[in-house]
C-alpha cells in the first residue's frame, strides 16, 4: 500500500541475518522503531545465497551512546565511524572465522528523507522493525521494480554527484549483482567521472578493493574505463590504452594487461579455494605445493585484505611503466618496439597510487616489489633453457624478490605474477611454453621443499670491518650478502671460514685491504 509518497507493506518472511538478533532486540528496548536499510534488504529480496555478514542499521538518534551500551553489554567492539554524522560500528569478533559487523547511523530526517538521500532505487529500500509489530518493507521508489529488472539506477538526477564516491559503487554492484545501469546513470557517470576524486582516497581505495575483488575484475577494468572512470582513478593503467607491443604480444598493454588480471584472478580464486578455472597444465604444475600456496594466500596484510587477493592488483600494474618507457629500435632491419627499464619505472609509478590510496606500508611493499621483478622469471628461464635452474640461482632470486615489512617468500608472488604474465602473452603457447613451466616448477619446488632458511651471516658487519679494516658502506653489505649465499650453498661453515671467504670476496673485486698497525 502506498503510505506517504513510501511504499510499504507487511513482510512477515523477512529474517534477520544470522547473528545480527541481539543487537536487534538490544536496539528495540531502548528505541524504535528501527530500519533495516541497504544491501541485506536487497540482497534478502533478490535471495542471494551467500550469508551475510554485515547489516545497516538506521534509527533516530543520537547514536553513539546507544550503540556503545549496546556493544558493551553484548561483548562486541564498538568503534565511532563518524562523530559528526553520528554513524558507529559494531563488530562481533568472538566467532572464529566469522566477522560480523553491524553499522548504526543517524536519521537523515525522516525515513522518507533518509531512503531519498541514499545511492540507487534498489538501495532506497528499508524494513521498519518494532517490537510487537511484523517487518514492514519501505520503498520511496521503484527500487522493487528495479531489482525485478535487474538495473541499477540512481534515486535522483544528483546522486551520484552527492557523495562521488557513489560512481565508483555503480561499477562495482552492476558486477557484483549482474544489474545494467540505466541509461541516465551512464550518463551521469561519463559527464561527472572526474569529479570521483572529489572522494576521499580511503573510501576509493574500498569501493576499487571490492570491485577488483569480484571474480571478474578485468571486466570491472574495462567497466570503468569505458564510464571513463578509469583516467581519474588509475591513470597509470589508462595510459597503456593502444600502446603498442612486438610479438610474441598480440595485443596493446592495455589488453594484455586486462588478459593478465583475467588470468591473476583464476589464480586467486583457486589458491583460496573458491573457483577453479586454471589451465590444466598450470593446475598440474602448482598441485604440488597447493596447501603451501594457500596458506601465504591467506595471509592478512591489513584489516580483511588477503596476500593472494594482491595477485589481480600487481597483474593490473604490472605493466603501467611501459609508456614511459616505449622506443622503436631497428633490429637485423626489422622496427621493433622495446620497453627497456619498465619494470623499476612501474614499481615506483605502483608505490606512488598505492601510497595515495593508504594501502598499509605491508601491501604497498609487496605489491611495489613484485611490479619491480616480474621479469625475473623469464630471464632466468632464458639463461636455463638448455638445463634445470641451478640452486645457486634460485636462492639469487628469492633473495633479490625478497620483501621487507615481514613478507616471507614474496618471490612466489613474482612468480605466480610471471605465470598470469605468461599465458596473458601471445594468441597461442609459444613452442618453449613446456620448458617456461618445468623452470617456473624448479623455481616453485626450491622455495617450498628447500624452505629457504633465513640464515644470519656467521659473522656481522662491525666485525668485517674491524678484521678487514672496512669503513661503513655498499661494500659491507655486498660481502655479508655474498656470506649468506655461500652458507646456504654450503661452501663456508665457521666464523673463521667466513672471514677467509671474505678476504677472497675482497681480492676478486681489486679491493685493497689495508696493512695491519705494527
Amino acid at each position: 500500500m502506498e503510505q506517504g509518497n513510501v511504499y510499504a507493506e507487511d513482510w512477515p518472511d523477512w529474517q534477520l541475518p544470522s547473528g545480527f538478533q541481539p543487537v536487534v532486540d538490544h536496539l528495540l528496548a531502548h528505541r524504535e522503531p528501527i530500519y533495516a536499510v541497504g544491501g541485506a534488504v536487497r540482497d534478502m529480496l533478490l535471495g542471494r545465497p551467500h550469508p551475510l555478514t554485515d547489516l545497516d542499521l538506521a534509527l533516530a538518534g543520537p547514536v553513539l551512546p546507544l550503540a556503545r551500551k549496546v556493544a558493551d553489554t553484548l561483548g562486541w567492539a564498538f568503534y565511532p565511524l563518524d562523530r559528526e554524522r553520528d554513524v558507529a560500528r559494531l563488530v562481533d569478533l568472538r566467532r572464529p572465522g566469522t566477522r560480523l559487523v553491524c553499522d548504526l547511523a543517524a536519521l537523515r530526517g525522516t525515513i522518507q528523507e533518509d531512503l531519498r538521500s541514499r545511492d540507487f532505487t534498489v538501495n532506497a529500500l528499508a524494513v521498519e522493525l518494532r517490537r510487537h509489530a511484523l517487518p514492514r518493507l519501505l520503498d520511496v521508489g521503484p527500487g522493487r521494480n528495479d531489482l525485478a529488472a535487474r538495473r541499477l539506477r540512481p534515486v535522483t538526477a544528483h546522486s551520484l554527484l552527492d557523495d562521488p564516491v557513489r560512481m565508483v559503487r555503480a561499477v562495482r554492484l552492476a558486477a557484483e549483482l549482474g544489474f545494467s545501469l540505466t541509461s541516465e546513470a551512464r550518463l551521469q557517470i561519463q559527464e561527472h567521472a572526474a569529479q570521483v576524486t572529489q572522494a576521499t582516497p580511503e573510501r576509493i581505495r574500498e569501493e576499487l578493493w571490492k570491485a577488483l575483488a569480484l571474480p571478474e575484475p578485468d571486466d570491472v577494468v574495462e567497466a570503468m574505463r569505458e564510464l571513463r572512470l578509469l583516467f581519474p582513478l588509475l591513470p597509470e593503467v589508462a595510459e597503456t590504452v593502444d600502446v603498442p607491443q612486438s610479438p610474441p604480444h598480440h595485443t596493446d598493454v592495455y589488453r594484455h594487461t586486462l588478459l593478465a588480471v583475467g588470468y591473476a584472478a583464476a589464480l586467486r580464486d583457486w589458491l583460496l579455494g573458491q573457483r577453479d578455472r586454471l589451465a590444466p597444465e598450470i593446475r598440474a604444475l602448482l598441485a604440488p605445493w597447493r596447501e603451501d600456496l594457500a596458506h601465504l594466500a591467506r595471509e592478512r596484510l591489513a584489516d580483511d585484505r588477503r596476500r593472494g587477493q594482491w595477485l589481480v592488483w600487481s597483474a593490473l600494474f604490472h605493466d603501467v611503466g611501459k609508456p614511459a618507457t616505449y622506443e622503436e629500435v631497428e633490429r637485423r632491419g626489422q622496427r621493433r618496439i622495446r620497453f627497456r627499464g619498465h619494470a623499476e619505472v612501474g614499481a615506483l609509478m605502483v608505490e606512488q597510487r598505492l601510497q595515495h590510496l593508504r594501502f598499509s606500508r605491508r601491501e604497498v611493499t609487496l605489491a611495489t616489489q613484485v611490479v619491480r621483478h616480474h621479469m625475473r622469471p623469464l630471464l632466468l628461464e632464458q639463461d636455463f633453457a638448455d638445463r634445470p635452474i641451478s640452486r645457486r640461482a634460485a636462492f639469487r632470486f628469492f633473495q633479490a624478490t625478497r620483501a621487507r615489512q615481514g613478507h616471507r617468500l614474496a618471490g612466489v608472488d613474482v612468480l605466480l605474477l610471471a605465470l598470469a604474465d605468461a599465458q596473458a602473452t601471445g594468441a597461442e603457447r609459444p613452442p618453449h611454453w613446456p620448458r617456461f613451466l618445468a623452470r617456473m616448477g624448479e623455481l616453485f619446488a626450491y622455495a617450498f621443499e628447500e624452505q629457504l632458511p633465513l640464515v644470519q651471516p656467521l659473522v656481522d658487519g662491525h666485525t668485517l670491518m674491524e678484521s678487514l679494516g672496512l669503513e661503513q658502506g655498499p661494500l659491507v653489505g655486498k660481502i655479508l650478502r655474498a656470506l649468506v649465499e655461500a652458507q646456504v650453498m654450503g661452501q663456508i661453515h665457521t666464523p673463521e671460514e667466513a672471514l677467509a671467504f671474505a678476504r677472497s670476496y675482497l681480492k676478486s673485486t681489486g679491493h685493497v685491504q689495508p696493512a695491519k698497525p705494527t
